[in-house]
């Protein structure tokens, strides 16, 4: 016990010294490209429009064009809201979208035209970039709605070399660049309430949470892959994803994970564990400190969040599965080590947000689980 117990520690000691050496190379380069990019951002702001052009009348619109290129999860499911007012509150008019790689399965179910994507190796490859431009300008958009609330951003470049007559975004720090008609930033501080304040702006009135449509199919496949693997008189399991961004200081120690799976299990819960790429290389590790579990590598964004929706209720830190479980109904209990949690962290009565600054709290976000899965489970979304 005292050698395993060593080897542990020795590895998790290899792991972070890795990902630490890893994610400031990465820091360094991203770094350099947003310095760059906002320079030249900043030398077209001084010939761009004020943005003062007052808002077209949406009902009339054709095609309208949303753009959000972003390459994380979570902050494309919390664009959610917006697309789903705009869609629901104007029938008649034809949506497509700009969007990062996880888009196309974040948004299907919504009715898109088309679903474009831009990844972060597209956005230095002016081929690339001309080609999706020249694919948006062919499609003539009356309106182009950027999603975001950075102004000084590729998507809002996009946007505006779309072609769209009318282009609608939000008034940065450095002034508004690309848009014929700009807002001041929202007041809100969570970032759900802002996209729909920024919504409720363009005349759609909306108080939406994020939102991800499943199809009857899709839960149906997740009932099953539960049924032939987790005997039924155990109830549903509770869901455990262990991710996060280290560079951003989002780390949990992965033993007090150990500690919540250890928990459930006792109160008769069985534990299913998500290991997604990110965490490939530590999933010896995870193993063994998490223990008796199912545990489930499953690439596919959309049965990930299938199986997520089978769930009673998941633990997970702050990151892009949480913001995919508030999305498809599951209730949901979100580990935060940075003071941000009122900003983008579930809330109640779907789920709460654990503040743990210094890694001790294993079991008070086990009682905050608990104390969820003891609530009635709230409908989803389905298409």
């Amino acid at each position: 016990g005292l050698w395993q117990g060593n080897d542990n520690e020795n590895r998790r000691k290899g792991y972070s010294l890795m990902n630490h050496k890893q994610s400031k190379r990465r820091d360094v380069l991203r770094k350099l490209m947003r310095r760059m990019c906002r320079t030249v951002l900043r030398a077209v702001a001084k010939t761009a429009p004020d943005g003062n052009e007052p808002l077209p009348d949406l009902r009339v619109a054709k095609r309208i064009l949303l753009v959000l290129v972003n390459y994380r999860m979570g902050n494309t499911v919390l664009a959610t809201p917006a697309v789903s007012a705009l869609i629901d509150a104007l029938p008649m008019a034809e949506f497509s979208f700009v969007g990062g790689p996880y888009a196309p399965g974040i948004l299907k179910g919504y009715n898109l035209k088309h679903v474009y994507t831009v990844s972060r190796r597209d956005s230095w490859s002016p081929l690339r970039m001309w080609r999706l431009i020249r694919t948006l300008r062919r499609e003539s958009y009356d309106v182009a709605i950027h999603l975001s609330m950075a102004t000084a951003s590729l998507g809002a470049f996009i946007m505006y070399a779309s072609g769209a007559k009318h282009r609608i975004g939000c008034r940065g720090s450095v002034g508004n660049i690309f848009f014929t008609s700009a807002m001041e930033h929202p007041h809100a501080s969570h970032k759900v309430d802002q996209i729909n304040e920024y919504t409720r702006w363009l005349g759609i009135h909306t108080s939406g949470e994020r939102k991800l449509v499943l199809s009857n199919e899709e839960r149906c496949w997740a009932e099953s892959f539960f049924r032939e693997r987790i005997h039924s008189s155990s109830g549903q399991p509770i869901g455990i994803f262990v991710g996060s961004r280290q560079r951003k200081g989002k780390f949990w120690d992965i033993s007090n994970f150990g500690v919540v799976a250890k928990g459930l299990r006792s109160h008769g819960f069985p534990v299913v564990v998500f290991i997604g790429h990110e965490e490939a290389s530590r999933e010896e590790l995870i193993r063994s400190s998490l223990g008796q579990a199912l545990y489930i590598k499953e690439p596919d964004i959309r049965r990930v969040a299938a199986l997520v929706s089978g769930c009673r209720a998941v633990f997970t830190p702050d990151s892009g599965p949480m913001h995919l479980s508030v999305a498809v109904g599951t209730k949901t209990v979100a580990l935060f080590v940075k003071p941000n949690f009122d900003r983008y962290g579930p809330r109640q009565p779907q789920g709460e947000a654990v503040f743990d600054p210094h890694g001790t709290s294993a079991d008070r976000a086990l009682q905050a689980i608990l104390k969820l899965c003891a609530q009635p489970c709230a409908a989803s979304p389905t298409m």
